[in-house]
């Protein structure tokens, strides 16, 4: 199947559905290598954030080293990024634009009611909702 990308971020439903001072829960954390020497903090599958900022961001990035042993980006998806307010992350290093490295949006879901905690436990794995079970216990 042909990889199809989107004509405009924004025509993917689930990346405009967030807003600033919303919570949301963390469904995917599971990020490429590089990730872990750029980030300072990553989101926690099934744990609940609050969106800080939603922004038009660069992800899914392509690297190479070049003749002087400097990795490059040299290519990249765009996509709805979201900062969080829990996650404090330095700014990303291969843009010309000051920005703090974000996070893909559809790594995130909106939890619609006030109990945070509950509702995230709610889109937790069954062995997870388990072992956070036994353990309160």
């Amino acid at each position: 199947m042909p990889n199809m990308a989107l004509d405009s971020p924004l025509d993917n439903p689930s990346s405009s559905m967030f807003q600033t001072g919303q919570k949301v829960v963390c469904i995917n954390d599971e990020f490429e290598p590089w990730v872990y020497d750029l980030y300072r903090s990553l989101p926690k599958k099934d744990h609940a954030y609050t969106i800080r900022s939603v922004a038009i961001g660069r992800s899914n990035p392509k690297f190479e080293v070049n003749d002087d042993a400097e990795i490059q980006m040299t290519d990249a998806n765009y996509d709805v990024l979201v900062l969080l307010e829990e996650l404090i992350n330095p700014e990303d290093p291969h843009s010309s634009v000051r920005q703090e490295l974000g996070f893909r949006g559809e790594r995130f879901a909106p939890l619609a009611s006030e109990d945070v905690e509950e509702e995230a436990e709610a889109w937790m794995d069954p062995p997870q909702r388990k072992e956070r079970e036994l353990a309160d216990i």
